[in-house]
């Protein structure tokens, strides 16, 4: 197929050089180095370069690109090993290739400013159908790239990050389409992009302004996160695998075991105790900050419940448990502690993380806990379970004013993983407090604003202390969400219909 005829002739011209520039921007386009720019300018470099070339030569070497690109932006950030990587990082990169065919074979059958939303359409329908179906979530999702100016970022509480991916896409399809219009019809364009950017400018300052429905107003919260000490956790980790590995689960191997565990927890518990003392309402540990066998588990939520109750706080124990000679060997766990020492629940990771997790953890609820306090509802969920758009959305849905995410990363995921649960904040209108042990503890309002937030190596004592008002902003997006893709769906499928009816150049 020829490069469309509406297409004027100078930016078919530079072609190649359209490609020069798309390659090293692709890989600043999301995972390990994302930029918003690049998130924006990629696709935009894309359709130009498309549009001026054949469609099957144009399609074959973008998908090359994007094959490598993707290979590299992923980089240490997919937690697969050898092979296994590449098949995955290739599958993402074949999935964001899909919306690029479409938009190259049915956009010039298409009239007007209707034509610029194939890609941004099937573009969102794409990350949500990522979300569904693969193990990692949002993780993919280019919304996320916008974060960092926050220009967009209150269309989260509506449309969520997938809604903020479609409006980043759209942006640059209908600045390439005013670039790639014929010259008769460039001032038509030109006006229309306009008014688009008029509209678009519009809505995201009633998004920041006017969050929809009420806020409850709650009393001021001194929270604390507490994540353990690298060298203990080290310590405990090399002599559990040397057990692993030797098979070697006698008497003396678990009791080295007990006695790191309780140097590790007694150090948590210290701490707690501290902060308690120093005005602490609400104390949270990291995931698995707390490790324990399962016969010495019972004395340490009977320590975290005499230390609750001395201090009247809350106390949210991130704990790892070992089942020694069991399967599965391993429990992922919180227990929440009230004020007056009762367990209020405990819970599982409801998502482990496929291949390095999963064959080792007992599968998690579906359900996400809370607890009504009289600073306002506390919800909870574990690391990887924030990454998943449909599960948190139940704290949107319960109005959970605070939603505690205790986690542990590693140094190349921090800044996008704690990004991504701030997205959760706006998302779901709730404050979030997240300590991540080797990444980045964050407290974050439900607007995105990060009010406190510290790497782990840089924390004094491993601990981060702050003062909220976890006043909570009711969004629509928990709520219309299962909605907005039948309506994308809805929208393609009228294009590709019109598209179908209208006779090819």
């Amino acid at each position: 197929m020829a490069a469309p005829s509406s297409s004027i002739a100078w930016p078919n011209r530079f072609s190649w050089l359209w490609l020069a520039l798309l390659a090293p921007l692709l890989v600043f386009s999301n995972g390990r180095w994302q930029l918003a720019v690049a998130a924006l300018v990629s696709p935009f470099l894309a359709r130009l370069f498309l549009f001026s070339q054949p469609a099957v030569r144009g399609l074959a070497v973008l998908l090359l690109l994007h094959l490598v690109a993707y290979w590299i932006l992923w980089w240490e950030v997919i937690p697969a090993p050898g092979v296994l990587y590449y098949i995955i990082a290739a599958a993402y990169a074949l999935c964001y290739f899909l919306p690029f065919v479409l938009d190259r074979l049915v956009t010039h059958r298409i009239t007007g400013f209707a034509s610029t939303l194939v890609l941004p359409l099937s573009w969102y329908l794409v990350e949500i159908l990522i979300q569904i179906f693969t193990p990692y979530g949002s993780w993919s999702s280019v919304g996320y790239t916008q974060m960092g100016h926050g220009l967009l970022t209150p269309l989260a509480a509506w449309v969520g990050v997938s809604g903020i991916a479609f409006v980043t896409i759209w942006a640059a399809t209908v600045a390439s389409s005013l670039l790639m219009a014929e010259t008769r019809l460039m001032k038509q364009r030109a006006l229309t992009f306009l008014l688009w950017i008029v509209a678009i400018a519009v809505v995201v300052s009633f998004a920041r302004t006017s969050p929809p429905g009420e806020t409850r107003i709650t009393i001021p919260l001194n929270v604390t996160a507490i994540t353990p000490d690298h060298e203990g956790t080290t310590a405990l980790d090399r002599e559990v695998r040397k057990i692993m590995r030797s098979g070697d689960m006698g008497h003396d191997a678990l009791a080295r075991i007990s006695q790191l565990s309780s140097e590790l927890n007694n150090v948590l518990l210290e701490r707690s105790a501290d902060a308690a003392r120093s005005g602490a309402d609400l104390i949270a540990w990291s995931e698995t900050a707390g490790h324990v066998l399962n016969t010495d588990l019972d004395q340490l939520i009977a320590d975290g419940q005499a230390l609750a109750s001395e201090h009247e706080i809350y106390l949210f124990m991130g704990l790892g448990i070992w089942h020694p000679g069991s399967q599965p060997p391993l429990e992922n766990k919180v227990f929440a502690i009230t004020p007056t020492g009762e367990i209020a629940w405990q819970t599982h990771k409801a998502r482990p993380v496929v291949g390095s997790e999963a064959p080792f953890l007992p599968p998690g609820h579906n359900e996400l806990p809370t607890l009504d306090t009289p600073f306002g509802r506390v919800g909870l969920v574990i690391c990887h379970d924030l990454d998943f758009t449909d599960y948190v959305a139940q704290a949107g849905r319960k109005e959970v004013d605070l939603l505690i995410a205790p986690s542990a990363d590693w140094t190349v995921i921090a800044d996008l993983h704690a990004k991504m649960g701030i997205m959760r904040a706006v998302e779901n209108g709730f404050w979030l407090l997240r300590p991540a042990y080797n990444g980045l503890t964050v407290i974050a309002s439900p607007q995105g604003h990060v009010v406190y937030s510290e790497y782990d190596d840089d924390l004094e004592e491993r601990v981060l202390s702050g003062q909220i008002l976890p006043m909570r902003s009711a969004t629509m997006y928990p709520h219309i969400r299962t909605y907005l893709p039948l309506l994308a769906l809805l929208l393609l499928a009228g294009l590709l219909v019109l598209a179908r009816r209208t006779p090819g150049s």
